[in-house]
């Protein structure tokens, strides 16, 4: 889309294009074509509503959970707000959807769900046990073995304008292009990672490698939740 989450002062144009036309693919239309095995995850998330299906019931359930619900009729994107997602999530996850929905017109069916912008699964499958349990059906970026939530792209890929991310392809693109300034051999061995250490044992864990703490495991750890809070505390005292 034509606009910046981050910069409030713009509005999408009303002109903007309903459809999109991509370049032709020399892909194998044939019958017996193979989807790919990555597939299978798709039918193993939903599994849990194979024998019963979805109900109305079952969709009201998340509603305390989810952030928004999503509605496609007609090929025409529909949302209703629940409650505010952090930063933007939702609104990046959104445009994921409309450009899904303009890149193949007329092919999306009419859906409903409901989803949920949070890092951590809610819907835990010891609660829902039995033939009959109806497990809500919630869509979200994470889920885990004890978790029935339903795994959905992450919003990044579309773009995070808080901290400066580009769209998955333009990010690629910069990759491709960083990796060519410096030979692999001249690289300084060290392992860079930042992001929200909260959100999983694991990655409290990785923290511990921290190159400040007693050994130097040539890694340099940072949590972006801490750097983010001090930017805004940094802020408030200007």
């Amino acid at each position: 889309m034509n606009c910046s989450a981050w910069e409030q002062t713009k509005t999408c144009p009303r002109n903007y294009p309903t459809t999109y036309k991509p370049t032709p693919l020399n892909l194998d239309h044939s019958p017996h074509k193979a989807c790919p095995d990555y597939f299978r995850w798709i039918h193993e998330d939903l599994r849990h509503w194979r024998e019963t299906g979805i109900t109305r019931e079952m969709m009201e359930v998340t509603r305390g959970s989810a952030h928004f619900k999503l509605v496609i009729l007609d090929g025409r994107v529909y949302v209703e707000k629940y409650g505010s997602a952090f930063q933007t999530r939702d609104l990046f996850t959104l445009w994921g959807i409309v450009q899904l929905a303009r890149r193949y017109p007329g092919r999306l069916p009419d859906l409903e769900l409901m989803f949920n912008c949070d890092d951590p699964p809610v819907t835990k499958s010891n609660d829902y046990k039995g033939p009959n349990a109806g497990p809500p059906p919630l869509f979200r970026y994470c889920s885990a073995a004890w978790s029935l939530d339903i795994v959905f792209p992450d919003w990044s890929f579309w773009g995070w304008g808080e901290v400066n991310i580009k769209p998955w392809k333009q990010v690629l693109k910069d990759i491709k292009e960083g990796n060519k300034r410096v030979k692999w051999e001249k690289r300084v061995p060290l392992a860079y990672w930042k992001g929200n250490p909260y959100v999983s044992q694991i990655r409290q864990d990785l923290m511990k490698c921290h190159f400040a703490n007693r050994y130097n495991w040539n890694t340099a750890l940072y949590s972006q939740i801490r750097s983010t809070i001090w930017r805004f505390v940094h802020r408030l005292r200007r």
